[in-house]
């Protein structure tokens, strides 16, 4: 479905894979990195991506960071 839809009043839906960052014990950081349109992609490409991110956690530009990335679907 087009956001450019004739009908103003449609609603759209998609999903987002959000990235969550934390430093040590300090807050959390948020950023969307994908949007996917299928909702059972997302969720694979969001447990793809939870594994690399477990495989890559001892390098040294990710010490002290902790990484995960969720999917959430969003309606517009």
């Amino acid at each position: 479905m087009s956001i450019f839809a004739k009908n103003k009043n449609a609603f759209c839906t998609t999903n987002l894979i959000v990235k969550v960052r934390q430093y040590k014990d300090g807050d959390q950081f948020f950023s969307i990195d994908r949007v996917v349109v299928d909702s059972d992609k997302a969720t694979a490409v969001a447990e793809k991506l939870n594994e690399v991110v477990e495989i890559e956690k001892d390098n040294a530009e990710n010490k002290g960071w902790k990484n995960q990335y969720i999917s959430n679907s969003f309606t517009f």
